[in-house]
């Protein structure tokens, strides 16, 4: 996610209320901001993370050509090949 900074101008009392909630519930001001923005509906609910194996699950099995079997071992001498 890249960053930007907002300034905003709120009531003395608002602001009083926004460090007070803030405290209350053990984080920032700026990230008590964020989640009411998201309950606002203005920014996306961040999703759950993904595996390595998610991100990439798409992908598999779309690459086509090459061998069959990756592997060094060699089946008709039944020995690995250097």
């Amino acid at each position: 996610m890249q960053d930007e900074t907002l300034s905003l101008r709120i009531s003395k009392a608002e602001a009083r209320a926004l460090r007070e909630r803030a405290k209350r519930e053990g984080v920032s001001r700026a990230s008590l901001v964020r989640q009411a923005l998201r309950a606002y509906g203005v920014t996306p609910e961040p999703g759950p993370e993904k595996s390595a194996y998610e991100v990439i699950e798409p992908l598999i099995g779309k690459l086509g050509g090459g061998p069959a079997d990756l592997s060094i071992f060699t089946h008709s001498t039944g020995m690995c090949a250097i």
